[in-house]
């Protein structure tokens, strides 16, 4: 690999495309708050780097009829202050509104964010407890893929030779409660211990009749919780056993220890802050932001 020699700013996704297409060392970049140190520490040496910001409509916030369509270029500091995801995705909102700092929520990208695929992420368990899907563009045409087969492993998505995100499209309701419990005993903008992202949906008699979960900070990828959702849907609201949604949450949770817990000490972590989100959610809904529990 060559050091860069090349800067370019298509004005179309086709572009950009046919430019990643041609030039297998060639890098997309949105806001290069991920790429920039790696770029520097000589990790990744790219022979073209490919801005997308003077798409059209890259940074576009829109709801339609069955969600919400956000252009990849939509800015962490958009999507925190959007009136249509502060509505319909209250929990992205505020998720994006505690990640990292002020300075790089002004340019980091949603489409750089799920890209990059790093694990610590706060917007990734909030997409998938929403059953968010990635619009995809490549040499290949485009395609959609759900946000749980695009994530892989540690900083490894399924995007292929050339492909780039171009949207995210996550269904919404205002009849959804959601919650992000975020957990960081040390600097607020430092990456969660762990992050637990909610989506309930009540039948007006309180019968939970739909229920996503998802964990993030705690392993290669940030996971659904598949089981632990399963064990609430169809019970009534009140009948949910919290202690055993404590339990199920710390058994399937995937841990890796690192240097902000042991794998037991974030299992414990994990489960406790599962049981105040859906503690959380079951009350109606809303973020549970900060360094201490406040549940």
């Amino acid at each position: 690999m060559s050091a860069v020699t090349e800067f370019l700013a298509p004005r179309s996704v086709e572009e950009a495309v046919a430019i990643l297409g041609a030039d297998g060392d060639a890098v997309p970049i949105g806001g290069a708050t991920a790429l920039s140190p790696m770029i520097r520490e000589g990790l990744l040496v790219p022979s073209r780097l490919v801005w997308l910001g003077r798409v059209p409509e890259w940074g576009a916030i829109a709801a339609g009829s069955t969600g919400v369509r956000i252009a990849a270029g939509a800015t962490l500091a958009d999507i925190a202050a959007s009136a249509t995801i502060r509505r319909l995705l209250p929990a992205l909102a505020a998720a994006a509104g505690v990640a990292a700092n002020p300075r790089v929520r002004a340019v980091a990208t949603i489409g750089g964010h799920l890209a990059h695929a790093d694990p610590r992420q706060d917007l990734t368990p909030v997409l998938l407890s929403a059953g968010a899907v990635c619009v995809v563009a490549g040499p290949s045409g485009e395609r959609r893929v759900p946000l749980d087969e695009l994530l892989v492993g540690f900083y490894e998505t399924s995007l292929l030779a050339g492909e780039v995100i171009t949207a995210v499209e996550v269904p919404a309701d205002t009849v959804f409660r959601q919650v992000y419990a975020r957990f960081n005993p040390a600097s607020e903008d430092d990456y969660p211990t762990i992050g637990i992202a909610v989506q309930l949906e009540l039948e007006p008699d309180g019968t939970v009749a739909g229920a996503r979960l998802a964990a993030g900070g705690c392993a290669g990828r940030a996971t659904l919780l598949e089981h632990t959702a399963a064990a609430i849907r169809q019970l009534p609201a009140t009948d949910i056993d919290l202690a055993a949604v404590e339990t199920a949450a710390a058994n399937e949770i995937p841990v890796i220890g690192d240097h902000r817990g042991t794998e037991r000490y974030k299992r414990l972590v994990a489960g406790v802050w599962a049981r105040r989100a859906v503690a959380a959610a079951i009350a109606g809904g809303g973020p549970l932001l900060g360094r201490y529990p406040v549940v």
